[in-house]
């Protein structure tokens, strides 16, 4: 009878340290500039992806989410596609752009260096603080880059993408 009472309790000892232990799966929100702003202004903090219709390098870090996501649960990501946004060089020798859209100014008053897709933005408190722009395939990167200037490829750093979403998530 004891050795019973001793196995219960290891049982029920042993789901309750590892059986509750609940793991969702990645997930990415898409969502309007509209609510953008909604989350912007309740000072949320989240990581969001910007993308494009016909991007390639957005298309294969969507495949590359896809083959991969279930080794990622517990984060979520949210996308905005910024196709109809407008955007349209400043200048001809301009690095940043201008929008003739209310959800392109959305977007650029929250990230006024945006320039490339795809580009993902830590958002802490409601303000951008970090960036990852492009995608890398052949290691599957991002390059990093403060939120106050326009990016330059060849001076920035990189970060396997799934080790960025984790840091910041």
């Amino acid at each position: 009878m004891k050795k019973i009472i001793t196995l219960l309790c290891t049982f029920v000892l042993c789901i309750g340290l590892f059986g509750c232990e609940s793991k969702t799966p990645f997930e990415i929100k898409e969502i309007s500039a509209t609510k953008l702003q909604k989350k912007l202004d309740n000072k949320d903090s989240f990581v969001l992806i910007i993308e494009r219709e016909n991007c390639p390098y957005c298309e294969s870090l969507q495949e590359y989410i896809d083959k991969t996501k279930d080794e990622h649960p517990n984060l979520v990501l949210y996308k905005i596609d910024s196709t109809d946004y407008g955007f349209s060089k400043i200048s001809q020798d301009s690095k940043q752009l201008q929008s003739s859209t209310k959800d392109g100014k959305i977007l650029l008053d929250m990230a006024p260096y945006f320039l490339y897709t795809p580009t993902l933005y830590v958002i802490e408190n409601g303000k951008a603080k970090h960036a990852g722009i492009g995608y890398n395939e052949s290691d599957h990167s991002i390059s990093l880059w403060d939120v106050d200037s326009t990016i330059d490829f060849d001076l920035a750093d990189t970060q396997d993408f799934w080790e960025f979403l984790e840091t910041y998530e």
